[in-house]
């Protein structure tokens, strides 16, 4: 199966910026919040690239498009952007746990099935496109971010004094 890595610039950057925040809200949940953020212009590209290529009748795979965490994933203070199979699309009737099959085809073998469909490839354009936009928008997101957690964060403080942190 095809992986594509990609390595953000600017992680030292990033990294300083949140350091700056208090230690009460310089925690992973902050960087979630980053990351969920930014993957915004991918999300809606892949699913725009799904209806554009007429791959997803029912719209399930669609709908379960987006970022999420995994406990793994939790350490490194990161998450995946793509198809979701687990919590509320955990059932097969929500879930897009077929995201792959569209996406690689008849270029790989499923569990010794045989040759499937033609590849329709969404996620891989939609990265392609937006990669640019995502590395642009990296300053201005995590600023985005850390100005409405530090608003919460003092309207919190205001309203319950140093213990409501």
């Amino acid at each position: 199966m095809a992986k594509t890595n990609f390595k953000i610039e600017g992680v030292k950057e990033l990294s300083d910026l949140f350091a700056q925040l208090p230690k009460t809200l310089n925690n992973d949940k902050m960087f979630n919040k980053f990351f969920r953020e930014n993957s915004k212009p991918l999300i809606k590209e892949a699913r725009a690239n799904l209806v554009k290529e007429k791959a997803d009748k029912t719209g399930r795979l669609k709908r379960s498009i987006g970022y999420f965490t995994t406990r793994r994933s939790r350490k490194f203070l990161g998450g995946f952007v793509g198809p979701k199979v687990k919590g509320a699309f955990k059932s097969k009737s929500k879930s897009g746990y077929y995201g792959a099959w569209i996406e690689y085809g008849d270029e790989v073998m499923f569990g010794g099935r045989g040759p499937m469909k033609r590849a329709k490839k969404y996620f891989e354009p939609a990265y392609q496109s937006t990669k640019k936009i995502i590395e642009k928008n990296t300053v201005q997101d995590a600023e985005k971010v850390i100005a409405r957690t530090v608003k919460s964060y003092a309207k919190r403080t205001e309203k319950y004094g140093i213990f409501g942190r």
